[in-house]
């Protein structure tokens, strides 16, 4: 995967120095998604910002965050991390080839030690009931981990899957308002989108995507949650619906010090 993180890395290099950008202007590049999905290849979009001393930094459309990389004169790249994404990997070029199969053996070793991997990111499901109103969120549930949450993991002005891996799905069973907006009976996908003035909740009709997978033509609406600093900072990503009276309720998405909430209001 990463050998492909160096190819374009040097592609966006050349395009540099050939257009002879200031540094820390953007190169749009096409991206392989070779780890998800290893029988069709998708493209993707990435942006690479060439930076001063061989640093770059890229952003894509199937992560959350900016990914870092340290390239030397020959368009080699030295070292990568993720430490700023919601995939965090740190790659460092080796003067040798790697022991491959040692390392393979002592991975299945400590597997079978600890039993099955488990991703970073858990898959939950929350429940919840307002009156006759049914409610089911079924997400992917990242952790903080020290990260830098705005600005950083999840940029501002971008569309964020509101978790990790696949896309965020919120169903009701009967019509509803969601902070104002109508949403008939059904499953729809909720992304947001932050902005240094605040945050939107995205109601989309399309259902089982990847996260990334947006398409704006889909959107039933956009709202503006309600945004307030958690007393105690949240370490794992938490949605969950808190029952107010038989009509009224309020969705919460929990992360960090951040706390989005909308309001909730069963149609008769």
């Amino acid at each position: 995967m990463y050998s492909l993180y160096e190819l374009y890395f040097a592609a966006a290099l050349l395009q540099a120095e050939a257009s002879k950008p200031a540094a820390g202007k953007p190169v749009q590049m096409r991206q392989f998604y070779i780890d998800r999905e290893f029988d069709r290849f998708p493209l993707g979009h990435a942006t690479v910002n060439t930076l001063e001393k061989g640093k770059m930094e890229v952003t894509h459309d199937w992560l959350s965050g900016t990914g870092e990389a340290t390239m030397d004169s020959a368009g080699d790249m030295l070292s990568y991390t993720g430490a700023r994404t919601t995939y965090d990997v740190r790659v460092k070029r080796l003067d040798t080839p790697p022991d491959v199969k040692g390392v393979a053996d002592r991975l299945e070793a400590k597997e079978a030690a600890a039993g099955s991997v488990k991703s970073l990111s858990v898959r939950d499901t929350a429940r919840a009931q307002i009156g006759n109103a049914i409610f089911t969120v079924d997400y992917g549930r990242p952790l903080l981990r020290g990260r830098t949450l705005l600005g950083g993991l999840i940029p501002y002005d971008y569309v964020w899957r509101t978790g990790a891996n696949a896309a965020t799905q919120f169903m009701t069973s009967v019509p509803i308002r969601l902070a104002g907006m109508q949403v008939p009976a059904g499953t729809y996908t909720l992304f947001t989108a932050p902005h240094p003035s605040g945050v939107d909740l995205i109601v989309n009709k399309q259902t089982g995507e990847w996260g990334t997978e947006y398409n704006r033509s889909l959107d039933l609406g956009r709202v503006r949650l309600s945004s307030e600093v958690a007393a105690t900072p949240v370490e794992e990503f938490t949605i969950s619906i808190i029952p107010g009276d038989n009509r009224h309720g309020t969705l919460v998405l929990e992360w960090g010090s951040l706390r989005w909430s909308a309001p909730i209001e069963v149609e008769n």
